[in-house]
């Protein structure tokens, strides 16, 4: 398994580790890292690792144009294994980082129509009130563990391994 992302990913690593039982992960996160970013460590990496999984953890610090995002998620996608499967959670930001709502519409769409694609709601959990983010982007511990169990819940249920 290959995990890519952000600082939301940095937050993760504790808790969704354990989750995952004896899988073997590579985890390549980094603060601030933006989706063109995160696929030249995909591209940096997958010469040495064949991944089944791979989950994303990016967008929250890309611009808003969906057309741009649907692009960037292509050559992710393309990038990776045919037949990996990919969690790619949605995203939710503070106003001050541009609207989000239709990059969110996009990895939902992609869910749609790729069958190896699960976007769980991030958002969703955040709206209702089940995660906390003190500062618009982060969640506190419990919501670090809150995301980590639904992207272990969505490897299980989604990706068969």
């Amino acid at each position: 398994m290959l995990v890519v992302g952000d600082s939301l990913a940095v937050g993760m690593r504790p808790f969704l580790i354990p989750l995952l039982g004896d899988r073997e992960v590579t985890w390549n996160a980094r603060t601030g890292r933006t989706t063109p970013q995160g696929l030249q460590v995909l591209r940096a990496t997958l010469p040495q690792v064949r991944p089944t999984t791979v989950v994303v953890s990016l967008g929250t610090n890309d611009g808003s144009d969906p057309r741009r995002f649907a692009d960037r998620i292509r050559r992710v996608l393309r990038a990776l294994p045919p037949r990996a499967c990919v969690i790619w959670p949605t995203i939710i930001r503070p106003p001050r980082k541009g609207p989000y709502a239709a990059l969110d519409r996009v990895l939902r769409e992609q869910a749609r129509r790729d069958p190896r694609f699960v976007a769980p709601s991030w958002d969703y959990a955040v709206l209702r009130g089940n995660v906390r983010l003190p500062d618009g982007v982060h969640p506190d511990q419990f919501g670090f563990l809150y995301r980590s169990r639904m992207i272990a819940g969505a490897i299980r249920a989604r990706c068969g391994d």
